[in-house]
């Protein structure tokens, strides 16, 4: 540091050499030993002297800039000319002149001369003038002395030819010290050359040094004010002409007290292009010899270096304290260093697995194609992340998600591995407990509708490709409702777990056999060789069903109903063999009961009605016989409002039609693109009106169709309503159903994402009821969970629907998701589910679906 010090010292000191005048600082050029003259060409007007150049032409102060340079050059205009070419000819960097003195003295000099342009611009020229009078002189005598000395040598040629040869010798002798001289002299002054030119250089180089140092470089007065600074400060802050004069307080800004500031070094908080930032403030005197030319402060940005400390102070905390294990190994994959994490979860400390392999931690689950492909894809993308099974210290195999990221070198060569995992048993234990949730019937531990349901549509694809036949089964337990009412929900419960085992018994371990809610269950019996077979299978369970129940100290009776349709007689599709079973199952209970009936054609009477019912939907669009009714939808923290737009029919023949009767036909007919469209318009035009009216965040939720993201753009539909009515996307939900993700189209998908972007809500209806998963919640973008009434139904009675809603609320809170609970009918409800942090509710207790004039009188009232 010193010795960078002294340099910059040096470069101010010989800044004379190579920088124009008005970058010196004053002082400098005003005192500098120098001769130095600022002349303007066009005119060789003398414009600036400094104290050495009156001095030397033995003017008065301020006299010189009186003069003309033409005044004092005694060369003419022609003889300044050749000396210019002789310069260049000779690679000269200077001028050889005769100046007058103000006495009439002349003198021979040497002119380095250097443009520049004033704070007028206009163009200077700052010219160092150095005296060679005497090395002229030196010179002159030199030749006359070489020519008195050529005449001697022929006066003593001459002699010689007279004299002896003794006389020969001692003039030789003579001849060689006088040429000893000149050489001796002659190599003083090419000495003399060469230390000035090696000076000039030096002084460039040092002036470079000093505009190159990194960081901010200024040179002040002893009193604060800047004279001069280097490149950096003038790029980063202000531009010469503004910065110089200045005092560091006006420069930087910042609670430093720049009088008071102590010499030596010190951290500082300045505010720099209007950016606070923290910089090392050096600061040293400058002398010259005993006098003070001022001070230099030099001034290290080190914010950067802050925050690296700071990041790696945090990395440190983390490494030691994160609840995931760390292991780093090098490129050789011995372990290098592991965190205390690491220790917790597999029982090895630090120094027992320092220098061995990850393959400590080896359970045997995975073979070598395994570990080979995962050390590809570390080489080609440097990641790679997985479930993997490793092995404690203690022999126990548990899994973990392990994530390991390859850190390279400058030669792109792998040269550690960072790896992260943490014990995931308990979560894979919550996994499966959700995924027997999801799947599995809580109280009868029978497939519940969704694995009903897949395992439907896998057996139909296998019939379908087998071309082998499959039976479909709904049974309704009859006077179920009496038990529960008579003898309780226990009793209730222990006979429908007694019905499940006896309906167990009776099928094969190809069949599945599962509770689709309440007392309803259904058998799904693949590859059926004769319905005579089914008939058997009927029968029998019909038996078991009507055996008498031995519950607790209740001996109960009941029977079943049972519909039964098969594949392909019947049909080829899901929906429609599940209805056909559904109709035959209700043929039974008509039937008196205690039944079977199967599926056929005598039930024409219901396609009939459809058929009249698909005719009037043809033109309900046209005929105006839609209108939307609106259930209000209440936040728990009574700081939102919504309502769901509902659909109505209205038709003079067929009177009020169920939503659930006429929109699956709409679907099918393709119907619903035209309906759908309407419900969204109506309904964002509704909500924007209302709006204007309510006080507090007002929003509207509208069912969509699957059939209406297979068939068209909603996301166009969407935009095209928003811009027509004015709605901000952020209160609209759009609500699907499970069919919808069930299609796991990809097209699907991302319209749910543009939809998303555009900001508005995704709700999934009737969540838990049907195909719900959670690949689903990770897959698709929702917002929200609708719970089905079928879970409200019975709360805070029902311990399993208890469970359920928690589970279902709980899950949702940790995936950021909504919860919105269908069928809320009692206060009990209510309060149950607020106090699981349900976030809406929706039902009869808060209001039924009214017109739009009803509900904005809802409204009102609700506000007030």
């Amino acid at each position: 540091m010193k010795r960078l010090k002294a340099i910059l010292l040096c470069a101010l000191l010989s800044l004379s050499q190579n920088v124009i005048a008005d970058h010196l600082p004053e002082v400098v050029f005003d005192q500098h030993s120098a001769v130095m003259l600022v002349i303007t060409p066009s005119t060789g007007a003398i414009v600036a002297a400094n104290d050495a150049a009156d001095k030397f032409y033995g003017y008065e102060s301020g006299k010189l800039e009186e003069q003309f340079i033409q005044n004092i050059n005694q060369l003419t205009p022609e003889q300044v000319a050749i000396e210019r070419e002789n310069a260049a000819a000779e690679g000269r960097n200077y001028f050889i002149f005769r100046h007058q003195l103000s006495n009439g003295e002349i003198r021979t000099v040497s002119v380095h001369s250097a443009p520049f342009t004033d704070e007028h611009g206009e163009l200077q020229l700052l010219s160092v003038i150095t005296d060679i009078s005497a090395q002229r002189t030196l010179q002159e005598s030199l030749w006359h002395y070489q020519g008195n000395l050529e005449q001697q040598v022929a006066i003593q040629t001459e002699a010689i030819h007279q004299a002896s040869r003794m006389q020969l010798l001692l003039s030789f002798v003579v001849i060689v010290l006088l040429v000893g001289s000149l050489i001796v002299l002659g190599r003083f002054y090419f000495k003399l050359k060469n230390a000035k030119r090696k000076a000039e250089a030096q002084g460039a180089r040092l002036s470079s040094i000093f505009d190159a140092i990194e960081g901010y470089l200024l040179f002040t007065s002893r009193a604060g004010t800047v004279l001069d600074a280097n490149q950096q400060v003038f790029k980063d802050i202000e531009n010469r002409q503004s910065i110089i004069g200045k005092a560091l307080g006006e420069v930087f800004l910042s609670d430093v007290n720049w009088e008071a500031q102590p010499y030596g070094c010190s951290e500082h908080r300045l505010k720099v292009q209007d950016e606070w930032r923290f910089f090392t403030v050096d600061k040293q005197a400058v002398n010259n010899a005993d006098k003070s030319l001022g001070d230099l402060y030099m001034l290290q940005d080190i914010t950067a270096q802050l925050a690296i400390e700071r990041e790696q102070r945090l990395a440190s905390t983390v490494f030691a304290t994160t609840s995931e294990g760390v292991l780093v190994s090098d490129k050789h994959n011995q372990i290098q260093m592991v965190n205390r994490a690491f220790t917790e979860i597999t029982g090895f400390t630090q120094e027992q697995v320092i220098g061995q392999s990850p393959a400590i931690l080896n359970s045997g689950h995975h073979g070598p194609a395994f570990f080979s492909q995962m050390y590809d894809t570390l080489s080609q993308r440097g990641h790679w992340e997985g479930e993997v099974w490793n092995r404690r210290k203690s022999g126990e195999v548990f899994p973990c998600w392990l994530q390991v990221s390859a850190v390279f070198d400058q030669q792109g060569e792998i040269e550690m591995h960072v790896a992260l995992f943490n014990d995931i048993t308990s979560r894979k234990h919550h996994e499966h407990m959700m995924w027997q949730q999801a799947n599995f019937d809580t109280l009868t531990s029978l497939a519940n509708r969704r694995n009903y349901r897949e395992k439907f549509e896998q057996a139909l694809k296998k019939a379908k490709k087998d071309k082998s036949r499959l039976a479909v089964c709904f049974i309704d337990l009859d006077r179920f409702k009496a038990v529960n009412d008579t003898l309780g929900h226990h009793i209730g419960d222990l006979m429908l777990i007694e019905a499940a085992k006896r309906l167990e018994e009776c099928t094969r371990n190809s069949d599945t056999v599962a509770r689709l809610g309440g007392d309803e269950f259904a058998l799904l019996l693949p590859d059926v060789d004769s319905i005579s077979k089914v008939e058997q299978i009927a029968t029998q369970v019909l038996e078991k069903l009507h055996e008498p129940y031995e519950l607790e100290s209740h001996e109960v009776f009941a029977s079943g109903s049972m519909g039964i349709t098969f594949y392909p007689e019947d049909g080829d599709d899901t929906k429609v063999l599940l209805r056909n079973a559904d109709n035959a199952m209700y043929k039974a209970k008509e039937l008196g009961r205690n039944c079977f009936q199967f599926y056929t054609s005598a039930m024409h009477e219901h396609a009939k009605a459809r058929s009249q019912l698909e005719g009037a939907l043809h033109k309900a669009l046209v005929n105006n016989e839609f209108h939307l009714t609106y259930q209000p939808i209440l936040s728990r923290d009574d700081v939102r409002i919504g309502c769901e737009a509902l659909l109505r029919w209205e038709n003079k023949a067929l009177g009020s039609v169920s939503p659930a009767d006429f929109i699956p036909i709409c679907e099918e007919l393709g119907l619903i693109i035209a309906i759908g469209e309407w419900v969204m318009y109506q309904a964002c035009s509704q909500a924007k009106a209302w709006q204007q009216q309510c006080d507090k965040p007002l929003f509207i939720t509208v069912n969509v169709s699957s059939t209406q993201f297979k068939r068209q753009s909603v996301v166009e539909l969407v935009k095209k309503v928003l811009e027509q009515t004015g709605l901000d996307a952020r209160y609209l939900t759009i609500e699907i159903t499970e069919t919808v993700l069930v299609d796991n189209s990809e097209s699907i998908l991302l319209q749910l994402k543009a939809l998303r972007a555009m900001g508005v809500e995704l709700a999934i209806d009737d969540f838990g009821t049907g195909y719900s998963s959670l690949s689903y919640l990770k897959r698709f973008p929702l917002s929200k969970l609708k719970i089905d009434r079928e879970f409200v139904r019975d709360l805070p009675d029902d311990q399993d629907d208890h469970e359920m809603v928690k589970a279902i609320i709980s899950m949702a809170s940790n995936l950021n998701l909504k919860v919105v609970a269908e069928g809320v009918e009692t206060d009990e409800q209510l309060w149950l589910l607020n106090e699981l942090g349900c976030d809406f509710t929706q039902g009869y207790l808060h209001s039924k679906p009214l017109q739009a004039a009803a509900f904005e009188n809802f409204l009102r009232g609700y506000m007030k």
